[in-house]
């Protein structure tokens, strides 16, 4: 499954008064984050994602994602299990005179999905039903 949600952060809007945004999701394994910054942007756009008020990217707390004319995208293996499951969106914009939005799209699957049994596993459940264990 991949979320998708603009996110538009107003000009003027300072760091310590940031705009949010709730991006709702579902309990599994957060496998990919990318934030698309549009041309224009020039780098005053910024943006982090929180869990509660823990800053999950960019990891460095200090840090902020801001670039122009980039689609930032990482793999990850997040296992989001606890309710409510929702993520943040947090930014800020030092543009006096644009708003800019940024698409943020996550990817989030079951983590059966991610991690799937395989041969290995199958072999010790024949072998523990065969010892009757």
């Amino acid at each position: 499954m991949y979320y998708d949600y603009s996110f538009t952060i107003p000009a003027n809007t300072a760091k310590s008064a940031p705009h949010t945004k709730a991006a709702k999701l579902t309990q599994g394994i957060i496998h990919r984050v990318e934030i698309v910054f549009p041309s224009g942007c020039a780098g005053l756009a910024h943006c982090v994602i929180r869990e509660g008020l823990h800053q999950r990217w960019p990891t460095n707390p200090e840090g902020s994602f801001n670039f122009d004319s980039y689609n930032l995208a990482f793999n990850e293996f997040l296992e989001f299990t606890r309710k409510p499951y929702t993520l943040t969106l947090v930014g800020w914009n030092l543009d006096d005179t644009y708003d800019h939005t940024l698409e943020v799209r996550i990817g989030i699957l079951p983590a059966n999905v991610l991690m799937p049994a395989g041969p290995f596993v199958s072999s010790v459940r024949r072998i523990t039903e065969r010892l009757g264990l």
